[in-house]
């Protein structure tokens, strides 16, 4: 995956977003007119019964909040608009907009059979006119990236309900893209102008999802409110004000002045230093959730020290993963075995094996690679030549990586291995990790729940047309890769899933050190509070209730 590509994405986890029809132009403190809401058609209560103000750390950009586009928040993408499919506990996909769906033989014509009687929050149908409309604005942008946009041949509308899609390969995971928050979610031709027009211009988000867009405040908040024709059942809430509070500290003292209800994960992360606060308020609730990433070392391949496997698998041995969990992190997490934690799709018990912790046999490793300490500097050499690594880090998205990376300096040193840490802005840090690969070691992180483990492993350790696999290059990996990609099988797929992970393991291709948790806290006026199982759909916003 493109860096610009990924980092569009990536930016997205952290913002959230909302427009109402009436905003004019783009950008500003544009504050649209109030819609009621209204008593629907689905068994939507007439009585409000109850509003929550939620914190994010950043302005949401409702009026960006193209379905089709890569702006404004994935989060609130997620609540206005549905897609075809959702994506369930641990990659399990559900029926949404599309009730049922088949898949050819080959794996290359999926036909989808549209839920009857929606409509969009303006009262418009939804049908599969629609939801041509919807993939046709944005399937042939050369810009995006899904195989839903480069596969595509056809996408025909057969009958009123119904729609099919023929690729140009097999790709088993084109169902978990249409799961994505965007830009595959249905959209109302009525959210252009000219309306129905695929080339026409974004002029406000009109989803057939539970929530819809009251009114907007650039960088002060957005308001969303009950969408009075969801097809679903209703949320509980009847409004959800999103609060912009851009300094963590300050989220923390909102959250003690009953300022707002609920903040936390990806859309205004909390201090881990405020925790043991947090719990100890007798007004707050902790929730806390297994996450889908992990953050862990790639060596750099050309490195003729890291090619050597001894040093590779010693480097794994050396670094306490579960002092990472416990002691840095706070126990807001686990310590990291394989690439990916176990909540991500075909990962199991048996294929997610790390190295553990054992510095005495690194050191035995070492030895065995030809590496000894000969002037007693504490640094093994070979040759005369020191084994000696740059670490490059960045700050700024990630601040634990500074204290992640002191601990790991500290580790490997004891066993003769220097460690000189880097710390760049993130623009240089993109750009070494992507483009110079002006690093020895980089310390990074997973893609999250629906892009794993397909999207991060083709996007990681696979070459391009133009440039190597941008982790480690391993040609019997990448053929793996390919073939798991176009399996239409699944027992297959998990077969071949498990010699993956197996080859990544044996050959100890990067360093794991920490699977991470979401977290969140809320008020306890603040009922029902659950995890969703994604990081754009981090809460199950439709179950919050509140009561006195």
């Amino acid at each position: 995956m493109p860096f610009t590509f990924w980092r569009k994405t990536i930016t997205g986890f952290t913002l959230l977003a909302m427009l109402l029809g009436g905003c004019s132009g783009a950008g500003g403190s544009n504050e649209a007119a109030e819609t009621p809401a209204a008593k629907g058609t689905h068994g939507m209560p007439q009585e409000a019964s109850g509003e929550m103000t939620i914190a994010v750390s950043r302005d949401v950009g409702l009026d960006k909040l193209d379905a089709g586009a890569y702006e404004g928040s994935m989060d609130v993408h997620a609540m206005i608009y549905d897609g075809l499919v959702r994506y369930g506990e641990k990659g399990e996909i559900e029926p949404a907009l599309a009730e049922t769906w088949d898949i050819s033989e080959d794996g290359k014509t999926y036909t989808f059979h549209l839920r009857k009687g929606v409509k969009f929050s303006d009262g418009s149908e939804f049908n599969a006119e629609a939801a041509k409309f919807s993939f046709e604005r944005w399937v042939h942008d050369p810009s995006n990236s899904l195989a839903v946009a480069t596969a595509m041949q056809t996408l025909e509308a057969i009958d009123d309900y119904t729609i099919r899609m023929t690729f140009d390969r097999a790709y088993y995971p084109l169902l978990t893209e249409l799961t994505f928050a965007r830009p595959v979610r249905m959209i109302s031709p009525n959210s252009v102008e000219p309306a129905g027009d695929i080339k026409g211009t974004f002029v406000k988000p009109i989803g057939t999802g539970a929530w819809m867009a009251e009114r907007y405040k650039a960088d002060q908040e957005a308001v969303l409110v009950r969408n009075p024709n969801y097809w679903g059942e209703a949320p509980k809430l009847s409004k959800i004000t999103l609060k912009v509070i851009p300094d963590p500290q300050s989220r923390v003292l909102a959250l003690q002045s009953g300022e707002v209800d609920l903040a936390g994960g990806a859309m205004g992360r909390l201090p881990l230093e405020s925790l043991a606060v947090l719990e100890g308020d007798e007004s707050l609730n902790i929730l806390r959730s297994p996450g889908t990433s992990s953050h862990f070392l790639i060596f750099n391949g050309k490195n003729p020290q890291l090619q050597n496997l001894d040093v590779r698998k010693a480097i794994n041995l050396a670094i306490d993963k579960q002092s990472i969990a416990r002691d840095l992190m706070g126990g807001i997490g686990s310590e990291a075995k394989g690439l990916f934690p176990a909540t991500v799709p075909y990962v199991t018990e048996s294929n997610s094996q790390g190295y553990g912790f054992d510095p005495e046999q690194a050191k035995t490793l070492l030895t065995q690679a030809g590496y000894a300490d000969e002037d007693g500097d504490g640094i093994a050499e070979k040759d005369g030549k020191p084994l000696s690594f740059n670490l490059v880090l960045q700050q700024v998205d990630y601040p634990e990586w500074k204290t992640m990376s002191e601990m790991i300096q500290s580790e490997l040193k004891s066993i003769g291995i220097g460690v000189n840490l880097q710390v760049l802005e993130p623009n240089a840090y993109y750009d070494a990790l992507w483009t110079t690969k002006a690093y020895d070691i980089i310390i990074y992180r997973t893609y999250d729940d629906a892009y794993n483990p397909h999207s991060f492993l083709s996007s990681l350790f696979r070459k391009t047309a133009s440039a190597p696999a941008a982790a480690w290059s391993d040609e019997q990996l990448e053929e793996m890769i390919a073939a798991v990609l176009a399996s239409t099988n699944e027992a297959e797929r998990q077969t071949t899933y498990d010699a993956i992970f197996k080859r990544m393991k044996e050959e100890a291709m990067f360093a794991t050190l920490y699977y991470p948790e979401e977290l969140f806290v809320y008020n306890k006026r603040v009922r029902q509070a659950k995890a969703g199982h994604t990081t754009f759909e981090a809460i199950r916003w439709n179950e919050l209730e509140v009561g006195r």
